[in-house]
């Protein structure tokens, strides 16, 4: 189900190649096999889906780091990969929604890649969208990211307060769809008709899957 052909030519950090995002998916979409098949042992049975995707998110960082010039940073801390030698950070979040906006505790301006995923019948995962885009922090004027509160629900629970992108953000993000398997993401009206609707702010770009040329 993961294929090439899904790939797509789109800009992206310095010196990372769709090919080695490629392949880190590839990698990350073995690991979970790996322990399915040896182990039996299906993560998504035992783990809440926020704590999976923020494993997802975890393998996809390794295994990009194993395949590129972007290298583990830090697992609590802003970046999750940097370049070896030029300082370029990338920020990585894992999804189970296709077209899902960026989401982080920080906010910060850079590049931000958000792998989207579902769970097959067998427990493997299937990698729908790749979206990456290089976002204006929270502290700038313009910026790509708002505040989002938290408040306490009907069982007094409390999420973590986080940083979601706007409107713009989200489109940027969009706009970026590295690898788009159109067998399980579909472009619907409704998706097209709000990426029009912020064209006169943010012309939509050729490489866009929302571009008319597309």
């Amino acid at each position: 189900m993961l294929q090439r052909r899904f790939l797509r030519d789109v800009p992206l950090p310095e010196d990372l190649k769709a090919e080695e995002i490629f392949r880190a998916m590839q990698k990350t979409r073995e690991f979970f096999q790996t322990i399915r098949e040896n182990a039996g042992i299906r993560l998504d049975e035992i783990i809440q889906a926020n704590n999976f995707s923020g494993i997802v998110s975890n393998v996809f960082t390794k295994m990009l780091g194993d395949v590129s010039v972007y290298q583990p940073y830090h697992d609590q801390k802003y970046p999750d990969l940097t370049h070896k030698s030029k300082g370029i950070g990338l920020e990585v979040k894992a999804s189970n929604k296709p077209m899902k906006g960026g989401e982080g505790h920080n906010g910060h301006s850079g590049w931000h890649i958000v792998v989207c995923f579902q769970i097959m019948d067998d427990g493997d995962i299937a990698f729908s969208q790749v979206e990456i885009a290089n976002l204006i922090g929270y502290e700038r004027e313009f910026s790509d990211w708002q505040y989002q509160g938290s408040r306490r629900n009907s069982n007094q629970s409390q999420r973590t307060e986080t940083y979601i992108t706007t409107r713009i953000g989200t489109a940027k993000l969009r706009d970026g769809t590295v690898y788009l398997n159109p067998e399980l993401v579909s472009i619907t009206p409704a998706l097209r008709r709000n990426r029009e609707s912020l064209a006169s702010v943010l012309p939509i770009p050729e490489y866009s899957p929302f571009s008319r040329k597309d």
